[in-house]
Formats: structure tokens, C-alpha cells, sequence
């Protein structure tokens, strides 16, 4: 026999064969999203107790681990790993519109938080003054 005759076919690796039935991957890959979700959450929490040296890389830290679990349950529980990469698309078009909605909203907060009238530049009072005798 030759060479080629002895050899077994290779068997090419999908990420799809290791679906069930129904298009889910075994239990195990979800009992390790979840472990995973529970580190990145402690992490998280974390952050109260970290030196204050920290602080100005704390919030972009937090940014980074939210994005991430907020896709490992987008894609793993959500199943839009899983599922067409159209819908996948529909999704994610939709998730960053909305946070495009949200960023520019909070630059209003922030780059235009003046009317541009002086007449209404300060601040209302706790308690209404009573009217005087004259205006009565």
C-alpha cells in the first residue's frame, strides 16, 4: 500500500459540531460564560477597594468589563452566536444606535448646559417669596 492509501481522512474542525439538536452548545460552555460573567462581576466590585492612584483608569477599567459581559450574555444566552449572521447584524446595528442616542445626549448635559439668556441664570428658590403690599 502507498503512502496516500494509509492515511485517514482529516477531519476538519467546526465550531458548529459541537452543537446539540436544537443549535446550543454543551452545558459546560455555559457553566463557563457564567463563571466567567462572575469573575469579570467581581472585578467589578472590586473597584471600590482599589488604591486611589487608580482612580482615573477606574472608570474606563469598568467600561471595558461591562462591554464584554454585556456581549458574553448577548452572544452565549441570548444565542446570537448561534444564530444568523443577518440577525446578529440587526442587533448589533440597534445596540449601537441607541448607545450613539445615548452619547450624544449626555454632550448635551455637558457642552450645552447654558439657554444663553441671563435672565434665567439663577437658580430657583426653596420657597416662594410672598408678594408684597404693592403688588397686592
Amino acid at each position: 500500500m502507498t503512502a496516500v492509501a494509509d492515511k485517514e481522512p482529516v477531519e476538519e474542525h467546526h465550531e458548529h459540531e459541537a452543537l446539540d439538536d436544537h443549535g446550543h452548545p454543551p452545558e459546560r460552555v455555559y457553566w463557563t460564560v457564567a463563571g466567567v460573567l462572575a469573575i469579570l462581576t467581581l472585578l467589578e466590585l472590586s473597584t471600590f477597594y482599589w488604591p486611589a492612584a487608580w482612580q482615573p483608569w477606574t472608570s474606563y477599567l469598568i467600561l471595558i468589563m461591562m462591554a464584554i459581559k454585556f456581549a458574553l450574555v448577548a452572544l452565549f444566552f441570548m444565542h446570537l452566536k448561534f444564530d444568523d449572521n443577518l440577525l446578529r447584524r440587526i442587533f448589533f446595528f440597534g445596540l449601537g444606535l441607541a448607545v450613539a442616542v445615548y452619547v450624544v445626549m449626555l454632550s448635551v448635559f455637558v457642552f450645552w448646559d447654558g439657554s444663553g439668556l441671563d435672565e434665567y441664570d439663577d437658580p430657583p428658590r426653596s420657597k416662594p417669596i410672598p408678594a408684597s403690599d404693592a403688588e397686592q
